[in-house]
């Protein structure tokens, strides 16, 4: 910065002046410089333990895969036990209604036989009311 700056120059005014005072237009194609980053080396390892990390991960994954199969397959178990249970529920459910049926059935007979007992009981008396009839009148 320019040594006219007085002390009670505010940062507005810095900024302004720098600027007004920029070297590069507008017009020009400025290089955009990239920043490198640093090659890190990297640490040799030898391969014995390269190989080691490498089957220690695939173990450690096998292991992860082996908990979800068994996690899946309890799951499953749990589920088609609930299935079966719900299945024997059912099959007792259709035996109490298949025997309250036969019962009905039975209650059905019955009341018939006596309907058809009255019904025969009725139509004779009226076949002896009409034979009365008929010898009175034929006499």
């Amino acid at each position: 910065m320019p040594s006219f700056f007085s002390n009670q120059t505010t940062i507005v005014e810095i900024r302004i002046y720098a600027l007004t005072t920029s070297t590069i237009s507008i017009t020009e194609n400025p290089v955009v410089r990239r920043r490198r980053r640093p090659v890190v080396s990297k640490l040799e390892r030898p391969l014995w333990l390269t190989l080691l990390r490498i089957l220690f991960k695939i173990l450690v994954l096998l292991l992860v895969i082996l908990g979800l199969v068994q996690i899946i397959q309890k799951l499953a178990l749990k589920f088609a036990d609930s299935l079966r249970g719900s299945v024997m529920d059912f099959k007792q459910r259709i035996a109490k209604v298949e025997s309250l049926l036969e019962i009905m059935k039975n209650m059905m007979e019955v009341q018939k036989e006596f309907v058809n007992r009255k019904i025969e009981r009725e139509v004779n008396h009226r076949f002896e009311i009409l034979n009365e009839i008929r010898r009175e009148y034929s006499n």
